[in-house]
């Protein structure tokens, strides 16, 4: 790198930060996740079922924004839990097992100091600043509040 190069980052364009910090954090999640045999999708589903059982439908609901025209669903996610003995399937509905509850307990304080290093430095007002700017910024793009 030159003595140019911090004036340089600091002139990109918000998507360059936006897609720089996206692109960081999933991967820091997907490392955590992984040492835990998820990935993304699954501890969403973990996540989910942790606040209340639910149908397959239900998560799909739940976790619209996530699914594409590649994985409309997140049953196969649900169906893993359950044969990995981390969730029991009855009626139709999904809920976590003992061993899926100290699962998502164990994972779920992961997860929180993941996201406290993330915004390590930041205030409790710098950080509800920077969520109110890009909420903003979605707003002025037409984007509406995704729910997660």
């Amino acid at each position: 790198m030159t003595a140019q190069s911090p004036d340089v980052r600091r002139d990109r364009p918000i998507g360059y930060w936006i897609k720089h910090i996206d692109r960081a954090v999933e991967e820091d999640f997907a490392r955590l996740l992984a040492a835990e045999g998820l990935n993304r999708r699954a501890w969403q589903v973990v996540n989910t079922l942790a606040q209340a059982p639910a149908t397959g439908p239900r998560l799909d609901a739940a976790l619209a924004p996530f699914l594409t025209a590649d994985e409309p669903t997140v049953a196969p996610y649900a169906d893993a839990l359950a044969a990995r003995g981390w969730a029991v399937r009855t009626a139709g509905v999904y809920a976590l097992t003992a061993g899926g509850t100290e699962a998502h307990t164990r994972i779920a304080a992961l997860v929180r100091a993941a996201r406290a290093r993330i915004v390590d430095g930041l205030t409790a007002d710098d950080y509800a600043e920077l969520l109110r700017l890009l909420q903003r910024v979605a707003a002025n793009l037409g984007v509406e509040d995704a729910g997660e």
